[in-house]
């Protein structure tokens, strides 16, 4: 009987004992897997992480190219910019220099009729310049209305026209004298006119420059000139020694 009771309450024993064990395993099948389960939800976020990092840096990245390609734009831009502007202050101060040229050029030659020349010691102006090829009563026309008219007319040749050109020329210290024979005309064709016989211009009742060398005092009044009916560019000009003259007409 106590033998029977012995078994029974060693089979209880070992009974509880292997629930106990069974438990226990289980348990520590469950840590188990809980803590795989936490070591795989940790990779998970971790590689979450580094993919989020990952894809920050490359948008940090791509976002530092894109701005300093902007910055490599915007200092082209600039130095094309400062480029520009340098060609076109060069361009500028170039046309400047070419327009000063122009306007010194101007005033040595005095283009405009009325202007003082000064050049060798002379003062020269050119006061007014008739172009026909038939003059008749050319005193009336220019307004020499107090002088009597003739019957007098002068016709310049043939493919030929008469070129008037009334001066004041005055001596102001100069050593050289005006001899008619240097004072040339010439045209756009490079084609040369002398002073013409030219005393007619008293018949039409103007006033003749005098036909002798100069060389003092203050002298007035009309040359002419015979030149090609087409000419054009016409220069008036005489080479002092000192210096030359010039005059576009």
């Amino acid at each position: 009987m106590k033998k029977k009771v012995l078994l029974q309450v060693m089979g209880a024993v070992l009974v509880a004992g292997l629930m106990a064990g069974c438990g226990g395993t289980n348990d520590t099948k469950k840590e188990e897997n809980t803590k795989t389960e936490a070591a795989a939800d940790k990779a998970d976020a971790k590689e979450e992480t580094d993919s989020t990092e990952a894809e920050d840096t490359s948008e940090d990245s791509a976002s530092t190219d894109s701005a300093e390609e902007d910055s490599a734009e915007a200092d082209d831009t600039v130095a094309e910019a400062e480029s520009t502007g340098e060609d076109s202050a060069d361009s500028d101060s170039t046309e400047a220099a070419g327009s000063s040229a122009g306007t010194a050029a101007q005033t040595a030659n005095s283009d405009a009729y009325g202007e003082v020349v000064s050049v060798a010691g002379w003062n020269i102006i050119v006061e007014d310049v008739e172009i026909n090829s038939s003059l008749e009563n050319v005193s009336v026309e220019l307004g020499y209305t107090g002088v009597e008219t003739s019957d007098y007319k002068k016709e310049a040749d043939a493919g030929k026209t008469f070129c008037m050109i009334k001066l004041k020329i005055e001596k102001d210290g100069s050593k050289e004298t005006l001899d008619w024979a240097n004072l040339k005309l010439t045209d756009s064709e490079g084609n040369e006119y002398s002073r013409m016989d030219d005393e007619f211009i008293s018949e039409l009742g103007m006033t003749r420059m005098a036909g002798t060398t100069l060389n003092f005092g203050s002298n007035e009044g009309w040359i002419a000139f015979e030149i090609d009916e087409n000419a054009e560019g016409l220069e008036l000009s005489y080479p002092f020694e000192a210096e030359e003259y010039h005059c576009a007409l």
